[in-house]
């Protein structure tokens, strides 16, 4: 509708040029502009949530860990990443689409492989991921948001080469390595928030700060009991939260 809108006051803006009236033709051009960054900024406010929730859930499954639900943890990780590769390239932030790049490659990998240990693949993955931070590295040359953005996906490329390398069988107690993963992705996210606060991205900051506090339950929790106990209050917690941000956001337009 908008955009066939658009076509109609384009055609009748070439008609008034003809006719010489500027006046209207520049206040008409004006509404388009106005009218295409309207547009542009609701349907990146649709990606960062989309995306955002993608990867929420993503680490949600596979803090609760049961085979089906990590399984479904890194489909949601994998289209995520996909998605982020667009977001983080609109706001400028390069480095963090590269990083995306590998984190399609990581997370697509253990879902494929499932349950399965592949060491030879993982290897290889590890020398993706070194490779990928090394240049990461060279591009961290241009100031401070870069360096914090280098910072932001050298811990989310490293935690989850850890993370899908990690040995898959069930225990009841966390390995290590997991530990080690949900910290070095806690680091991550602590730069990616500063980012989105940097940026003004408000929306992308609520999700980062959410998915900083599940790193935290991973990194922290040695049975794995515990931790999805913790898990499911985190989950809870958010969804109260968010719940009333949307209750508080959609009073305050009511009454604007």
């Amino acid at each position: 509708m908008i955009t066939l809108q658009i076509y109609l006051l384009l055609k009748d803006i070439l008609a008034k040029i003809r006719r010489y009236e500027l006046t209207t033709v520049i206040s008409q051009v004006y509404w388009v502009y106005r009218t295409a960054f309207v547009v542009r900024m609701q349907a990146m406010n649709i990606l960062i949530t989309i995306s955002s929730l993608l990867f929420f859930n993503n680490k949600a499954l596979l803090l609760l860990g049961q085979p089906l639900q990590k399984t479904i943890g890194w489909l949601l990780g994998t289209v995520a990443a996909i998605l982020f590769i667009v977001y983080f390239f609109l706001i400028d932030t390069k480095i963090l689409s590269v990083l995306e790049i590998g984190l399609v490659l990581l997370m697509g990998y253990r879902f494929v492989a499932g349950s399965v240990t592949n060491k030879r693949v993982e290897y290889g993955l590890g020398i993706v991921t070194w490779i990928g931070i090394g240049v990461l590295v060279i591009l961290a040359r241009a100031g401070f948001m870069t360096w914090i953005q280098c910072v932001g996906a050298f811990g989310m490329f490293l935690g989850t080469y850890f993370l899908i390398s990690v040995h898959q069988s069930q225990t009841h107690r966390v390995h290590v390595r997991e530990r080690v993963g949900w910290f070095l992705y806690g680091i991550g996210h602590v730069a990616t928030s500063y980012i989105g606060y940097e940026k003004g991205e408000w929306v992308f900051l609520l999700f980062q700060v959410w998915q900083l506090l599940l790193c935290s339950v991973g990194c922290a929790y040695v049975l794995k009991a515990n931790r999805v106990r913790a898990t499911q209050a985190v989950l809870i917690g958010g969804a109260t939260v968010l719940s009333l941000l949307i209750l508080v956001i959609g009073i305050i337009y009511y009454y604007n």
